[in-house]
């Protein structure tokens, strides 16, 4: 493997560290009992939320986390979640399969709780199907009001009295507005988002805050749906598009377009390449909205991507199972594909958000009881957080089985090269320090079977360590990094 680094070649572009993000919502053990455990329970935590997780989000260097959804963001009321009396016996989704109650222990207050001691952005979605814009416009004062406004002082009362500062707001989820509200409606929903913007709208056009509308997923990619939405929210050029588009697109033998993925632990050599190889329609998918927002976006007003949920879908995630699932090495490779196909699109992605955060789909953390372990995925993120707030460096690499990503500070000084070997049987030659640089650090993310994967029992089988090599292993996911 031959890799050659452009250190002269310059851009003015940045990697948002916003690409390190997750979300969660009320499915499953995500939120109860992964996340939020509660104040009385026997498992460390902090105000009811697990302690493990709040140092693991931490450790990861998540940046931004998305929440209540997702599908459930759409039939979510902010105001049943707020206060000493919670409507924990209301239900919100009719689940006849096991009839589970919609519980609120966790909400608003909670969420930002988490947030702060993560130190990650808070993006929250509004509920635009089964919402109203007034219900948003409350919601936004009790975050951001001062405590003389009504809700900022209920706020206040709930023992929170200085505003939030919600800068990132998302307008409704996919699924409910396109398949349900209005089956394949772009114009109905367009107009549906700016009653919603309406509401706040001299706050949106004058203060820090930014507004996600709808792109598509891959479970919609309807012909004409962004286009035509984007222009009616754009009109004549004079009113204002979504700050971001964002795409949903999952990947994997559950999904009907990605059968040939397989099982999620016991897939063929071909099923694996076929699984990494389709991070290639996340790249289609990205171009797809940057033209159509060139096309039909406001000429005057910058739009981005936020790729708010991504990640692989195996069989075994069944709705009877918690869609909870198993992650190999292969699960950790594609992680750290998508993770340098953002990065290599940083000039529009400036969001994205892995599904999700805990004990759900390519999840960062799985927990039971009072135990917990980390996933291939988050050793991932932790590897590339290094990456964050770099310029990437432009490279060649003559072998095809390896995908290289290089990134270096902003004053030069640090260099930081990541590589994920997807061959199978290949061993593949190490990188040297460049010319001006040594080598300060390396690491390496690597379990001898491929098809090995963490558990509660042995729940280090993969996970990341100190690389001293010459060479990097097969299905391997290596970090050099290099100062002057």
């Amino acid at each position: 493997m031959k890799v050659t680094l452009d250190l002269i070649s310059s851009n003015d572009l940045t990697i948002s560290p916003y690409i390190h993000g997750t979300f969660f919502e009320n499915f499953g053990t995500t939120t109860y009992d992964g996340i939020y455990v509660g104040k009385d329970s026997p498992i460390e935590n902090i105000n009811g939320i697990r302690k493990s997780v709040i140092d693991g989000i931490k450790e990861a260097g998540i940046t931004a986390i998305r929440w209540p959804g997702g599908c459930c963001a759409d039939h979510y009321h902010w105001k049943w979640g707020i206060g000493k009396e919670r409507k924990n016996k209301m239900f919100m989704l009719l689940n006849k399969r096991d009839k589970e109650i919609w519980r609120n222990d966790f909400g608003t207050d909670e969420f930002i709780e988490l947030c702060r001691l993560t130190g990650a952005e808070p993006v929250l979605v509004i509920n635009t199907a089964t919402g109203t814009p007034e219900e948003f416009r409350d919601w936004f004062e009790y975050c951001n009001g001062p405590a003389e406004t009504e809700y900022g002082a209920m706020r206040a009362e709930n023992g929170h009295p200085e505003p939030y500062n919600v800068k990132i707001w998302g307008i409704g989820n996919t699924d409910e507005n396109v398949w349900v509200a209005d089956y394949n409606n772009p114009e109905s929903y367009a107009r549906n988002y700016m009653r919603f913007t309406t509401v706040l709208r001299e706050t949106i056009d004058d203060q820090d805050m930014k507004v996600i509308g709808l792109g598509l997923s891959k479970r919609h990619m309807m012909p004409g749906w962004v286009e035509k939405c984007l222009d009616v929210q754009t009109g004549f050029g004079t009113r204002r598009a979504p700050d971001m588009l964002s795409v949903h697109h999952y990947i994997g033998g559950a999904k009907g377009t990605y059968r040939e993925c397989g099982d999620g632990v016991d897939y063929s050599d071909e099923q694996y390449y076929y699984t990494l190889d389709a991070v290639k329609h996340y790249e289609q998918d990205i171009e797809l909205h940057r033209q159509y927002i060139a096309e039909h976006g406001n000429k005057r007003q910058k739009t981005t991507i936020c790729f708010d949920e991504w990640g692989l879908w195996h069989p075994e995630a069944t709705i009877e199972a918690g869609q909870r699932q198993r992650q190999t090495m292969r699960d950790g490779i594609f992680a750290a594909l998508t993770l340098h196909l953002f990065y290599r699109k940083c000039d529009i992605v400036e969001f994205a958000m892995e599904t999700q955060t805990c004990n759900l789909l390519q999840s960062l953390f799985e927990t039971q009881d009072e135990k917990c372990f980390k996933t291939p995925t988050f050793y991932v993120m932790k590897m590339f957080r290094d990456h964050l707030g770099n310029t990437p460096v432009a490279l060649q690499c003559d072998d095809e089985m390896t995908d290289v990503f290089a990134s270096k500070s902003s004053d030069g000084k640090k260099l930081v090269v990541t590589i994920a070997n997807k061959d199978l049987y290949e061993s593949k030659e190490a990188i040297t320090a460049p010319e001006g640089y040594t080598l300060s650090s390396a690491s390496i993310i690597y379990a001898e079977d491929v098809r090995a994967y963490n558990t509660f029992e042995d729940p280090f089988v993969i996970k990341e360590s100190v690389f001293e090599g010459d060479t990097i292993p097969p299905h391997s996911i290596v970090k050099f990094v290099f100062e002057k």
